[in-house]
């Protein structure tokens, strides 16, 4: 658990390191994000669906916050800040030691939950998945780790899930849960009839 000088200063580089990656995430990141809330991710979606990209790819992350490689994490937020300072204030959050049954073990992949940085991290990360998937030219909606992709057809939907299944191992290092993870067929829902 952080301490409050802990949430102080993550809180702080949270809102110097938003400046730098904020103007370059993707439209369709919608989670912890200003001016972007679940009520438009679940509209974005029945756009998708509505517009004829009924068979969706449902992909789950397998404990994403106890995964993340941080040597990935790190050298995206080098890329853009070169402050070694704030580099080396990441690196000792990331890697601050767990207790586990009365024993401090070490850190070298994950990142807390519910710390201010946290959900700004997981985004910086996350938003490679994006780049990638909206390269290809895909629909997909993101809301923090759970992310949908939508497809016309169930081959297409096949096809998008072993290449997406295939980008998060390689380039992420990121597993999937494969027993929440599905291809199903949506629902067509009138937006009309939703109030928001």
């Amino acid at each position: 658990m952080p301490t409050v000088v802990d949430r102080w200063l993550q809180q702080a580089v949270s809102q110097q390191l938003a400046i730098k990656f904020e103007l370059d995430f993707e439209e369709e990141s919608y989670g912890f994000r200003p001016n972007k809330n679940l009520h438009q991710t679940v509209q974005k979606s029945l756009i998708h669906i509505n517009d004829g990209y009924q068979d969706i790819v449902d992909i789950d992350l397998k404990s994403f916050f106890d995964e993340v490689q941080h040597y990935k994490l790190l050298q995206l937020i080098y890329n853009k800040v070169k402050c070694p300072t704030t580099l080396w204030l990441i690196r000792k959050w990331l890697r601050a030691p767990i207790l586990i049954n009365g024993k401090l073990h070490k850190r070298r992949k994950g990142m807390p939950q519910g710390s201010p940085l946290s959900p700004l991290l997981s985004n910086i990360l996350l938003d490679q998945l994006d780049k990638h998937l909206k390269s290809k030219g895909y629909r997909f909606i993101r809301y923090a780790d759970d992310f949908s992709i939508y497809a016309k057809t169930k081959e297409e939907a096949r096809k998008i899930g072993n290449e997406t299944y295939l980008f998060l191992r390689d380039k992420l290092d990121l597993p999937i849960n494969p027993e929440k993870s599905h291809r199903g067929a949506a629902v067509y829902v009138d937006l009309r009839t939703l109030n928001y």
